[in-house]
């Protein structure tokens, strides 16, 4: 699997001023990550990238909604005063 960062139990986020975030644990260190806004993504590969040109792989299916990937995305949010968003993993799930 190709990617700078790859992620596990990961969801996608979009703020409401329309900028889309994987937030997941990184596979090769443990620690929860909250990507920069994506700018684009390929489903055949998992693989999205970023506006500062990192690629984030998906590994194994989406978490699931347990809480400890929320605190991580609202402590982004929070350090970078984004007031809401809406989880759009659904729309990165391959068939």
């Amino acid at each position: 699997m190709a990617g700078d960062s790859v992620l596990r139990d990961w969801r996608v986020l979009l703020t409401y001023s329309g900028t889309k975030h994987f937030v997941g644990i990184c596979t090769l260190t443990g620690v929860y990550r909250v990507s920069p806004p994506i700018t684009s993504f390929t489903l055949d590969t998992r693989t999205g990238v970023t506006e500062q040109g990192v690629r984030f792989a998906l590994s194994g299916p989406p978490s699931r909604d347990n809480g400890l990937w929320r605190l991580f995305w609202l402590i982004a949010t929070w350090d970078n005063k984004v007031t809401g968003s809406k989880d759009i993993t659904g729309e990165y799930q391959w068939m």
